[in-house]
């Protein structure tokens, strides 16, 4: 079999599964983007360390806190854990809704 007899017979299903290719792969584009931009973004004050936000924010990620340390040297590319002051450092903790108004203040609390 020639590739023109291979083409003329399965045209349809060789578009099909490329379509399908190109369509799995923005898709995971789109959703690799949307999960990164879920995380929080702090800013580094002068004598903030890794290990001070990961106590500061502990109990609102679910690994250790070596774990928490090495994810965030990972992710914002921190050479031997030094911050600067006036850095974004981004941290595993999900991104809160910013469309709740934080002025309410419930009955309870």
């Amino acid at each position: 079999m020639t590739l023109k007899t291979i083409w003329d017979r399965y045209y349809i299903a060789i578009i099909f599964i490329i379509t399908c290719f190109v369509l799995g792969a923005v898709l995971l584009i789109v959703t690799v983007n949307q999960a990164e931009s879920d995380y929080n973004e702090v800013s580094v004050a002068s004598g903030d360390s890794i290990w001070g936000l990961a106590d500061e924010y502990a109990g609102k990620y679910k690994m250790s806190k070596q774990e928490f340390v090495a994810w965030v040297e990972k992710e914002n590319q921190i050479i031997d854990g030094k911050l600067t002051a006036g850095e974004m450092v981004t941290i595993p903790v999900k991104r809160m809704n910013s469309d709740i108004d934080s002025s309410i203040q419930l009955a309870d609390k």
